[in-house]
């Protein structure tokens, strides 16, 4: 769960795991708009919209260190390290 309030990202600099071709969910609750980056191939960007509850699912074809930031308030979320 990713949470944007008040310009304040939690978490920040996660570390996660993920295999190659399966669905990665990523939840997120935020008071702002934003665009989430996901640095992979393919990569993907998700727009955030200031509500709760919002889901974005992708999946990572090449295995490797992705990382998922949060473009307007440049921030690092998490990086997954995507396994074969």
């Amino acid at each position: 769960m990713v949470s944007i309030a008040g310009g304040t990202v939690t978490p920040t600099n996660g570390q996660a795991q993920a295999t190659v071709g399966k669905p990665i969910v990523l939840q997120v609750t935020s008071d702002d708009a934003d665009q989430l980056h996901v640095h992979s191939i393919p990569e993907h960007t998700f727009s955030i919209e200031p509500r709760p509850d919002q889901t974005f699912e992708f999946t990572v074809d090449v295995p490797g260190q992705v990382d998922i930031e949060l473009h307007d308030l440049n921030r690092t979320v998490v990086t997954i390290q995507v396994r074969p």
